[in-house]
């Protein structure tokens, strides 16, 4: 049966993904929204588009409104409710099309625990696990706490001794109850050196099962994928047929239907592997698959929903070159990664020919703590490896980002690394580059940045100015004094004295090196872009001003840093000692009262945001002076939440 009407019961960037390829084949497409998302561009860009009063877990809402429209089918994307088994049939009750497996492979391959049961009997190499936390010693550490019903790193935790393991049990289940509805984990063994190699399978109504190869997804952080690439650097031809026949094998087992994932954990020094999950939907690292191999996901799944056969066998996949994804996230990698939120001033993508942009953001847009903070992901295909990761970190130096901190820098520090440019890029990937990775940024394009603000923001002072916009930039009556200003970056206070004569800006850093005195002149500006003389160079620089922030990008980056203002808000008080809140969210659990002693790095507070928990500790040996908080209150970004003398 054709469809001819889908419903996208998703957001953001995968909505807009599904959407394109659907439309290319002729399809209409609704999709769905919460208060917040009205004016995302998934919604304006589909044919019609409902309101989810009470989000996108509303089954019943989502079915009701699915049967109102006449909807033919349903693509649930990832997350949400992707691989909710009884969502799946639902939806199959009502004589619609689920685009994705059949109920009971979700529900089987949703339990983790059941899963790799199922591999123990297949002679498939499965890591040693128990359900038991109590058997922690047996096992063997390091271990990883596991949500048996979880997935996206939450509901995970890494326990090196005993002394860590009730906390972290009880943080995973607490996270993994909040997030699914389940809160169930259990314990395997964590291998420290390891590569993360996931297989990309597809399966028809007729019993037919393919694999488009394989990615490598090891650069992580809380357990979340950043960099994913196709094909992984490390595998030998041998060990990718025994990975990807394994993961065929598995598929056939199962009477796999539509596009899925088999996931391994890869030992970088025994060349070993053992069986993780099966990710039953498309996964968010899935163009890495398609820029190598030329299919197309979506359709296929569509094709497959439809009841077709897959119109390609195994031995006319071909991958071709290579691909690398970022994912760029509204985060703060100097912050423990945490997630940023705010509104999004200003972004834009230098959209080069080489280089594929999934993303659903636009500038105004506002990042909330009630989703995912991932803002685009970023795909480059080269010829060679090398070629892919020099392409991707360009085209990330050239994105100009203001209003919120993204992990931007980060991704292009990675990319840049020599270690993974060599391949090595196995789990312990950040830790072990870590200094290379949060390295400073150079002196001298703070300096550049910094002065290129400074003539940026006297042109878009004169041209706001109604009595004076009319004179040309290089009018002058008389030689202009001396102007001062001073710029904050990284707790580091920049001053900056200048003058604009004749079209000449005369710049340099108060008791600053020599080679920091400049002088500059305008050659282009608008609202966002100076182009400019400053000194012996033409530099191009893409600017943005918000709240007292700065934006600089001149084509290596951004930089933002503070204007200080000429005087100081006195109702802007620092609490020294003061212990508050990294981002808006809910406090769970408060460890400490009034009077208690503290080491530096005992957990606090646990906050719950973004539908994770995140351990809020303290910065310094004393005693808890004040507690302004309690369980259950919901706190904003900056909130005091304790005083430590």
């Amino acid at each position: 049966m054709r469809i001819n009407k889908l419903l996208i019961a998703n957001r953001g960037e995968i909505a807009l993904r599904i959407l394109n390829t659907a439309r290319s084949m002729g399809i209409e497409c609704v999709t769905m929204h919460s208060k917040s998302d009205k004016k995302s561009q998934f919604v304006k860009s589909s044919d019609e588009s409902f309101f989810l009063p009470n989000g996108y877990m509303d089954q019943d809402r989502i079915l009701q409104k699915a049967k109102e429209l006449n909807v033919d089918a349903i693509h649930p994307g990832y997350g949400f409710l992707s691989e909710n088994a009884e969502f799946c049939e639902k939806v199959k009750s009502l004589d619609i099309k689920w685009i994705g497996p059949d109920a009971e492979t979700i529900r089987l391959m949703g339990d983790k625990i059941n899963s790799k049961d199922l591999c123990i009997k297949e002679n498939i190499p499965t890591l040693m696990k128990s359900s038991n936390i109590n058997s922690a010693e047996k096992i063997g550490f390091p271990i990883l706490v596991k949500a048996s019903a979880g997935g996206g790193g939450k509901g995970m935790r890494i326990v090196n001794s005993n002394n860590e393991l009730k906390e972290a049990v009880t943080s995973a289940k607490r996270e993994a109850k909040s997030s699914f509805g389940d809160d169930r984990v259990f314990l395997e063994k964590y291998i420290r050196k390891s590569r993360h190699i996931e297989v990309q399978i597809l399966g028809d109504n007729h019993g037919n099962v393919i694999h488009l190869g394989e990615r490598e997804c090891s650069i992580q952080r809380r357990h979340q994928k950043i960099i994913e690439e196709s094909p992984s650097s490390r595998l030998t031809e041998k060990l990718r047929s025994e990975i990807t026949s394994t993961a065929v094998k598995l598929a056939k087992k199962l009477g796999y239907k539509s596009a899925g994932t088999v996931e391994f954990l890869f030992d970088e020094d025994t060349n070993e592997f053992w069986f993780l999950e099966v990710n039953t939907r498309l996964q968010v690292e899935h163009p890495v698959t398609e820029e190598v191999t030329g299919i197309d996901l979506v359709k296929e799944q569509i094709n497959i929903a439809e009841g077709k056969k897959l119109g390609i066998k195994q031995d006319e996949i071909i991958a071709h070159g290579h691909a690398i994804e970022a994912r760029l996230y509204a985060e703060n990698p100097q912050n423990q990664f945490l997630p940023e939120i705010g509104r999004i001033e200003k972004i834009r993508f230098p959209h080069s020919d080489e280089i594929r942009w999934d993303s659903g953001i636009v500038s105004g847009d506002e990042i909330t703590p009630e989703y995912d903070p991932m803002l685009a992901k970023v795909i480059a295909w080269g010829e060679t490896r090398e070629q892919a990761a020099k392409l991707l970190a360009r085209e990330l130096k050239s994105t100009h980002i203001s209003g919120v901190i993204t992990n931007k820098e980060f991704l292009v520090n990675c990319l840049e690394n020599k270690s993974f440019l060599g391949g090595k890029t196995t789990s312990d990937f950040i830790e072990r580059e870590s200094k290379k990775l949060f390295s400073s940024i150079d002196k001298g394009l703070i300096d550049r940045s910094m002065k290129a603000a400074i003539i940026w923001l006297q042109e878009t002072s004169k041209c706001g100015n109604s009595r004076l916009n009319f004179l040309p930039r290089n009018w002058t009556n008389g030689i202009m004094p001396h102007e001062q200003m001073i710029f904050s970056f990284e707790g580091e206070e920049y001053i900056y004295q200048y003058s604009n004569n004749q079209d000449v800006f005369e710049i340099h850093r108060k008791f600053f090196e020599r080679i920091s005195q400049s002088r500059g002149k305008i050659l282009e500006f608008n609202e966002n872009n100076l182009y400019f003389e400053l000194d012996d160079s033409i530099l191009n620089a893409q600017i943005t001003e918000s709240s007292g922030n700065i934006t600089v990008n001149l084509g290596k980056g951004d930089i933002t840093f503070k204007i200080k203002p000429r005087f100081v808000d006195p109702n802007e008080v620092v609490i020294e000692g003061g212990l508050s809140a990294p981002m808006p969210g809910k406090i769970l659990n408060i460890k400490v009262k009034k009077n208690n002693k503290v080491k530096k790095g005992d957990t606090l507070i646990t906050l719950e945001a973004m539908k994770m928990e995140h351990s809020i500790k303290a910065n310094t040996d004393g005693v808890v002076e004040d507690v302004f908080v309690k369980a259950g209150e919901q706190v904003e970004n900056g909130s005091l939440l304790m005083k430590i003398n």
